[in-house]
């Protein structure tokens, strides 16, 4: 029966009330007469114990032959299956738990489904165990049910086939050693052109081809090219893609060009629009100066300009035209006249440089393949079928499985024996936004329309493992069967409200990715952008949003730093990408340690009938990055911030150093008389050998080696230690025996070795230790218990790095901050999530790579295959691909950030590094393409952008401790520096200033790592820091004149300058530059600043060019014995007796103390009076100002230094890097009531 949706259910599971569910009392039309019925209505029952939006009811009360829930994050699928599989029990007392197919796509969902699942049937059994009585036997039989993997359940139909396959019902699944090890040979096999190995693999058809393979002509130019270790990796890749497409060995064999062809054909129209462009647009604007003047880099465009006026064209005459115009007429720009270029920029539109190098790879598109790339295309493709097919040949003769085989072998049992998939009345699917081409053609073998139902389940914005193949369009293909059904009954069903993530951070999600997808998810398509809301008529759902982490969202940037080169006069060098890092990491940490120490209250949906909120705690955090490489910059920061932290998994394994040690261990078994080996051993924890020893020996072996008496190792160390060697001897013959892996496990009984490790360390090194156990185990059971064989398979793995998960370790128990990547996220949720790499842009496909449509292609000729008279470099199947490609990765980078923000419960830290402009110095707005860039352009009033600190980081915590580490001999110990007293080894003028001002206010701010916000007291208008920014910034561009104040600060937006100028503001004060009251105050107080005496002496100099330079915005980087010494200037100049050096405020005296900012000007000028001695310049007095821009009438306080002062200040700032590392701190109470961060600090005297 088809049961009619509900109206509306409360969702008190997500509250957590423990309240039974409203009863949802259903009316029965009958002979037109309503009646209600009683409690004991079957139908009433099992409505009542359902529990839920009345979205969610629809979709788990549906009984339509095809049921599609698109369930955004947070919104209650796992309830909405679970109850599904319930329901469908409930209604259909003849249905048993064998006849409803549950599929997921990862084990732990599997797991997690079959518990909630057995949990919901419990609970619906003991509320009405009256009417659902039947329910009993199914909770008894519930381990009987379906519900696994799609490729769990495909082994099942094999196992449970008999004789319906070709293959042995007993198969198994590949291992990873027989996986590594075959791709291994069979690049020793391209490596010697072994024919013998190949024909031992394959049928005689693939013999022969193998043998024409390795006979064509350029076919060892290729080898020599890729090297056959590529070409091993390129088809094993080419395996696993086109196999999950369905593809074949001999379908990659015989693959034509044909769509490639097609594909160019489409682009034929480019030379007809490269022919009216020039002809009607660009020439008749530049014909007279070209003819006239061309120069000599245009004179051949003169040339073709001449050559085609008033040719009829067609379509050869439109392509030679465009070839010699794009390779011969406008090759070269270089000095060219000006007035030529702009007309033809006029007339293009866009600038003549982009215009030509858009249409040139456009023009080349258009080109089909020549004779040589398309025999390197042959050679890819027939290569990697090659490799294919000996790959299946060898798993087929020895009956494994990879997860493709699986899903293609149940493909091929259903379409034979048609009955079995009958069996299911109907099937559940998750997560379908993951599945690719195989695992849709499975499942249309199972569900047909007249027989069972399909209630599929996913968010095509989560739709993040493009890797693994999934296919997007599947998922979209039966969202438009079901929204528009052609006969049959289809519903779609939409679960939009979150239950996960507060109000606030909704609407910024959806703020964010509603402009992002406001064409579509994937740009022209019918996908479109489902957002996310909030169940806001619950009453629950009030108090859970109660208690904020203020701001919900926020966006923390690490700003890359240059040095100034003083002579050049430019910014150069670049600071290194990690301390940029790990200065961004640490401001992080200091948020996670404010929070944390705050005590805040965090909604736990988990915690019964109780108080719903508690005080966060440390694992409440979560560091989401794209990618593991960031957690050596995250190590560093939280390390040397004291945060609690975890790693959750590194594919990196083979990489650690106990693993080497290990793998060096039973190298060392296998061969017991390689030296190398065996001082390895000896000088690695896992001897216990004291340090030292090994390298002792070696160096009586060598010394004997050199006075001609053959000493070896083994020799010094069995007449010296004889022990060991009874030791290692008495190992070897158990590894022989019993395994390697039983080795290892011995060595976990007597873990005396973990106490070389830091204590932090050696959980993570007893579970790295214990998992090669279980890699040693899985070598064993597929290819013998080979001592010498394991040795190797290690060894291969570690010379490889071959990308290995390490094993998980974290649990519940431990509160920690958790740190993992954005894919090992999908499906967990934390209170406050931080989103690590939004700078980081989606990279383009690889250099060789797998295309379903092309088959293998190259992105550049070799050089074996160029034509000697031709500079083609790219390939027209590599730039048809990488267009393609280039635009799909695009698109899942945007999911993939999506997927990341939706983490988040309560708050979202975005973190992101900024670069600097070479020549200006001034930051650069984030690429547009990453997730940095998307926040930046639907950037909202009230965003809270935070500027990272440009302290100078600490040395590596990690690498000290890596020095530190191990063993603790002398030999081993390094003895740092010792400066007495010890000072800091950096010091800037905020700092310098800060501890000047008050020592508790700089403790707050350099010790504690407290974020100190300015506080304004009092006066009107705009302000704050992006006010002050702002005006800077204008500042620093303008020639201090009433008349082009307007040029920096239009007055309205309609004028037409502002967008101009808006695109030259940096990004961090686009907001405040949008205030019509900011911009209108800073023409104001500049407009009277311009009046004033220093005004027009400014104005005056820059009118002289050359007589008198100003320096604005001038960083500086100054070392004065031992103690580096920064900043940045605001504006000076130079007279004939001394140096006038000014600092701009925003603000008024009464509401800035001046004393603070004279501290900082003195350091300023000791930091010049510095430099200029350094460099030899004349000694001259500095004078130092403060401009109040609001007060510019008021005298300014001016100070004149001489050397005598100068070296005063000297004193004072070196004496304030000593005191920086005390742990003595007063607060000078005396200046708590206009302490400008008055309201941060706890030491107030108000």
């Amino acid at each position: 029966m088809n049961l009619p949706c509900a109206g509306s259910v409360n969702s008190l599971l997500y509250a957590g009330k423990g309240k039974d569910t409203e009863t949802i009392r259903r009316m029965k039309m009958s002979g037109g007469t309503g009646m209600i019925p009683d409690r004991e209505d079957p139908l009433s029952t099992m409505y009542g114990n359902l529990k839920g939006l009345p979205e969610q009811i629809e979709a788990v009360t549906s009984m339509s032959p095809l049921t599609v829930v698109s369930a955004g994050a947070g919104t209650g699928k796992t309830q909405t299956l679970s109850q599904r599989f319930a329901w469908l029990l409930a209604t259909d007392e003849k249905c048993t738990v064998d006849q409803i197919l549950v599929l997921t796509f990862t084990e732990k969902a599997a797991r997690e489904m079959h518990e909630r699942i057995k949990e919901t049937l419990v609970q619906w059994h003991s509320r009405s165990e009256k009417e659902l009585s039947h329910l009993k036997n199914r909770i008894q039989r519930i381990d009987d049910a379906y519900i696994s993997t799609i490729h769990s359940f495909a082994m099942k139909i094999i196992r449970e086939s008999g004789l319906v396959l070709n293959i042995d019902p007993g198969a198994s699944i590949v291992s990873k050693p027989v996986e590594e090890l075959w791709w291994k040979t069979f690049s020793e096999i391209i490596d010697t052109l072994s024919l013998r190995r190949v024909k031992m693999t394959v049928t005689e058809k693939w013999a022969e081809r193998a043998e024409n393979l390795f006979s064509e002509e350029h076919f060892k130019d290729f080898v020599n090219h890729y090297g056959p270790e590529k070409l091993a990796e390129i088809s094993r890749n080419a395996s696993e893609k086109l196999g999950s497409f369905g593809r074949t060995p001999d379908d990659l064999w015989d693959q034509s060009m044909d769509e490639l062809l097609s594909d160019v054909e489409s682009r034929d129209q480019i030379y007809a629009e490269i022919w009216e462009t020039w002809q009607e647009r660009v020439f008749p604007a530049i014909r007279k100066e070209l003819s006239e003047k061309p120069g000599k880099s245009l004179t051949r465009l003169s040339e073709i300009e001449y050559e085609y006026r008033g040719v009829l064209p067609d379509m050869e005459k439109c392509r030679r035209f465009a070839s010699v115009l794009l390779e011969e007429g406008i090759s070269n720009l270089q000095s060219c006249p000006r007035k030529i270029i702009a007309s033809a920029n006029e007339a293009l539109g866009m600038p003549l440089k982009d215009w030509r190098d858009e249409k040139k790879k456009a023009a080349a598109m258009a080109l089909p393949p020549s004779e040589r790339e398309t025999e390197l295309m042959m050679l890819l493709r027939r290569t990697s079928a090659l490799g294919w097919q000996c790959w299946e040949s060898k798993r087929q003769r020895e009956g494994i499985l990879t997860n493709n085989d699986l899903i293609k072998y149940a493909g091929e049992v259903l379409r034979k024996s048609p009955d079995y998939g009958n069996k299911f009345k109907h099937i559940l699917v998750d997560e379908f936004q993951d599945t690719d081409g195989l695992q849709d053609e499975l499942l249309k073998e199972i569900w047909k329309e007249d027989v069972n139902t399909l209630f599929i389940v996913g968010d095509i914005k989560q739709s993040i493992y493009r890797f693994r193949h999934a296919n997007l369009k599947i998922f979209q293909g039966y969202i438009d069967k079901a929204r528009h059904p052609h006969g049959g009954c289809c519903k779609y069903i939409t679960l939009h409200k979150s239950f996960r993530t507060r109000d606030k951070l909704v609407e910024k999600i959806n703020s964010i990715f509603g402009s992002v997808w406001a064409e579509g998810i994937e740009k022209g398509s019918s996908m479109e952008y489902e957002p996310l809301s909030s169940p806001s008529s619950e009453e629950w759902w009030k108090e859970r949003n109660a208690n904020p982490i203020a701001p919900e969202f926020e966006v923390l940037i690490s700003r890359q730093k240059r040095s100034f080169d003083d002579e050049k006069k430019k910014y150069v060098k670049e600071e290194k990408i990690f301390d940029t890092r790990v200065r961004l990491y640490k401001e992080l940490a200091s948020r996670i340690k404010d929070i944390h120490g705050s005590g805040k209250l965090i909604w736990d949906k988990k915690r019964g009938d109780e108080e719903r909120f508690r005080p966060v705690k440390w694992s409440d955090f979560a560091l989401l990055v794209p990618k593991r490489t960031f957690y050596e910059a995250i190590e560093d920061a939280f390390e040397s911030e004291g945060i609690p932290y975890v790693l959750c998994t590194r594919r990196d394994y083979f990489t650690r150093g106990e693993i080497a040690d290990l793998v060096n261990l039973i190298s060392l078994l296998a061969e017991p008389d390689d030296p190398s080996y065996l001082a390895g051993w000896m000088a690695s924890p896992l001897s216990g050998m004291p340090p030292g020893l090994a390298e002792e020996f070696l160096a009586r072996s060598k010394a004997g080696r050199e006075s001609g008496d053959l000493l070896l190792l083994s020799d010094i160390i069995r007449k010296e230690h004889p022990e060991l060697i009874s030791y290692l001897e008495e190992m070897k013959k158990r590894a022989e025996l019993r395994g390697v892996s039983a080795i290892i496990r011995e060595l976990l009984c007597s873990p005396e070795f973990l106490t070389s490790y830091e204590p932090e360390q050696r959980r993570r090194v007893r579970a790295n230790i214990s998992y090669m156990a279980e890699i040693a185990a899985e070598y064993e059971v597929s290819q013998g218990r080979s001592l010498a064989g394991c040795a190797e398979y290690m060894r291969f793995s570690v010379k490889e790095s071959k990308q290995q998960e390490e094993p998980e370790i974290t649990d519940e128990d431990n509160d920690a901050v958790n740190v993992l990547t954005i894919h090992s996220a999908k499906g967990l949720e934390y209170p406050v999530v931080a989103l690590g790499g939004a700078e980081d842009r989606p990279k383009g496909p690889p250099s060789v790579d797998t295309s379903v449509r092309y088959g293998v292609i190259a992105k550049q000729m070799p050089d074996f295959l160029k034509y000697p008279e031709k500079k083609e470099v790219l390939t027209v199947a590599g730039m048809w691909h990488e267009e393609r490609e280039t635009r799909a990765l695009l698109e899942e980078d945007e999911r993939f950030w999506y997927v990341a923000s939706t983490r988040a419960r309560d708050k979202l830290i975005i973190c992101g590094l900024t670069k600097t402009d070479s020549s200006s110095g001034e930051e650069l707005p984030p690429a547009k393409e990453s997730f940095l860039g998307m926040i930046s352009s639907s950037r909202e009033a009230g965003d809270k952008w935070t500027l990272c600190s440009e302290e100078e980081i600490a040395p590596s915590y990690r690498n000290k401790k890596r020095a530190c580490g191990g063993s603790t001999g002398s030999a081993y110990m390094l003895c740092p520096k010792i400066v007495s007293p010890a000072k800091l080894a950096r010091l800037s003028a905020s700092a310098y200033a800060m501890l000047s001002w008050c020592p508790t206010a700089y403790r707050l701010a350099y010790r504690q790592g407290r974020t100190m916000q300015w506080t304004l007291r009092g006066g009107e208008g705009a302000g704050g820091s992006e006010f002050g920014s702002l005006a800077h910034w204008v500042l620093s561009k303008w020639d201090f004149s009433n008349d082009t104040l307007s040029d920096l600060l239009p007055g309205g937006e309609n004028d037409s300058a502002y967008e101009k100028v808006l695109k030259n503001v940096p990004y961090e004060v686009r907001e405040e530059f949008r205030s019509a009251l900011s911009r209108k105050q800073i023409r104001e107080i500049l407009c009277d600043y311009a009046m004033s005496e220093e005004g027009k002496r400014l104005s005056a100099f820059l009118s002289r060019k050359g007589e008198t330079r100003l320096w604005r915005e001038t960083p500086f980087r100054v070392l004065d014995d031992g103690l580096l010494m920064v900043g940045s200037t605001d504006i000076f100049w130079e007279e004939a007796d001394r140096i006038c050096l000014r600092d701009w405020k925003t603000t008024t005296e009464e509401t800035a103390p001046g004393e603070y900012y004279v501290e900082q000007l003195k350091f300023y000028a000791y930091a010049m009076y510095v430099f200029r001695k350094e460099k030899g310049l004349p000694e001259k007095m500095i004078e130092i100002g403060i401009n109040y821009l609001r007060s510019p009438s008021q005298k300014k306080k001016i100070i004149e230094m001489s050397g005598e002062a100068l070296s005063s200040t000297g004193e004072k700032v070196h004496g304030a890097a000593v005191s920086a590392l005390s742990d003595i701190f007063e607060a000078r109470y005396e200046l708590c009531s206009r302490c400008p961060w008055g309201d941060i600090c706890s030491k107030k005297h108000v």
